[in-house]
């Protein structure tokens, strides 16, 4: 008895662990997606500097490692999820 409330309030916490991390996925995408708009306007609309090339290469890798680990982070919590509901005691 003990280990089910145990394991429905872990359960609980996950579940607000992924609605949060989903909220970060959105906030990971749209810093993303505006550092691919920014370097292509950079890039069409200024003077091709190789400096600021690779500047704006090395934010586009950065911002693109940051949403893939935010993904992560929500598959795992969601396969923790999965988890949980296979584990508890059916009632």
């Amino acid at each position: 008895m003990e280990n089910t409330d145990q394991l429905d309030n872990f359960l609980a916490l996950l579940i607000i662990r992924r609605k949060a991390f989903y909220r970060n996925i959105y906030i990971a995408g749209g810093l993303l997606f505006i550092a691919f708009l920014s370097t292509t306007g950079t890039l069409l609309l200024t003077e091709w500097n190789v400096r600021s090339i690779w500047l704006m290469g090395v934010l586009d890798v950065l911002f693109t490692i940051n949403f893939m680990m935010t993904w992560a982070r929500y598959q795992i919590t969601h396969e923790n999820i999965e988890l949980l509901k296979n584990l508890r005691p059916r009632d």
